[in-house]
């Protein structure tokens, strides 16, 4: 694993406990309120919105 992707996924580790610790019920709140219908995956070039190509609102 290259450092720079070692250190994105510590960072994140980090927060979640850091969120975790300051609100415990923090992912289970946010877990409720997602109910997605698709999981897109693609770039995050901002020229061209996800929601765009495929002609749907933002």
């Amino acid at each position: 694993m290259s450092d720079q992707i070692a250190t994105l996924l510590d960072n994140n580790r980090v927060w979640a406990e850091r969120m975790c610790e300051e609100d415990p019920d923090y992912f289970k709140r946010l877990s409720s309120q997602q109910n997605p219908d698709y999981l897109w995956i693609g770039c995050s070039d901002s020229r061209v919105p996800a929601n765009q190509i495929i002609a749907l609102p933002p």
